[in-house]
């Protein structure tokens, strides 16, 4: 009798760090954004040159563009961001906002 072999089930490996990149650099609010932003802030324990290249660009992007939306340094704050992620991502910007 012939025995069929089953095929092991492959599964992606899901990169948490790229969810949150790609969380940040969409357009608009979402709460994939919103947890990203919270999951960001609470890598504070961390120097920001030792956060991977591609997080800090993702983070600067979502900053800036919630920069260009007026919004201040609280609002941003309230949305996730620690004053200390935020100022940074600021200054590697060479912007200051209210």
């Amino acid at each position: 009798m012939k025995q069929e072999q089953e095929a092991p089930i492959v599964t992606p490996t899901v990169d948490p760090q790229e969810e949150i990149c790609q969380a940040l650099f969409s357009d608009g609010e979402s709460a994939q954004k919103t947890a990203a932003r919270k999951t960001v802030g609470a890598m504070t324990q961390r120097p920001w040159q030792q956060l991977p290249s591609r997080l800090r660009t993702a983070i600067r992007c979502d900053v800036g563009r919630l920069a260009d939306a007026k919004k201040t340094r609280e609002q941003i704050v309230a949305l996730g961001y620690t004053v200390e992620i935020l100022g940074q991502a600021l200054r590697d910007q060479g912007r200051t906002i209210a």
